[in-house]
């Protein structure tokens, strides 16, 4: 499905961004994109997404914190600033997970989750500014993991829609 037929932004129904701490921490966005979909993504080109369980990670170290970062993620998407943008008018978001604490975790979880069997489907997607080398910030879920269970792997409080 490409970008002009894909749905439209879709969020986490019931869930809204005061559930969240305004502390900084780091935070997973699950999500599920139930079939294909493909189209250009910033400076990346046009990149193609297979069905099936994603997560994105991310941090949340300025002011606001986690519930600013989260609440920008839980809004409409106007204009796209970010590659998550893109893909969230594809697929569904089926919950966060986040953890408080100063450092930048996302790093760290893409190793983590890259070590349960996940992928990098498009090379440098959300890592446009990773120092760690991580092959990419939103990864491909392997079959069968249930996005409570890779916040569990994670070590993150896991809030589900």
């Amino acid at each position: 499905m490409d970008r002009e037929h894909g749905g439209g932004r879709r969020g986490l129904g019931r869930v809204e961004a005061d559930l969240f701490p305004a502390c900084a921490g780091s935070y997973a966005l699950w999500f599920t994109l139930a079939q294909p979909a493909a189209g250009q993504v910033g400076r990346l080109g046009w990149c193609a997404f297979p069905a099936g369980g994603y997560v994105y990670l991310g941090s949340a170290l300025g002011p606001g914190g986690l519930r600013g970062r989260l609440g920008r993620h839980l809004r409409p998407v106007l204009r796209p600033h970010w590659h998550i943008d893109v893909f969230r008018a594809w697929a569904v978001l089926s919950g966060v997970s986040f953890r408080c604490g100063p450092q930048r975790l996302e790093c760290a979880w893409v190793g983590r989750l890259l070590a349960l069997g996940a992928e990098a489907v498009v090379h440098g997607f959300g890592a446009s500014d990773c120092t760690a080398g991580c092959p990419a910030h939103l990864l491909r879920l392997p079959e069968g993991m249930r996005p409570e269970e890779g916040a569990h792997a994670l070590g993150a409080v896991w809030v589900g829609c």
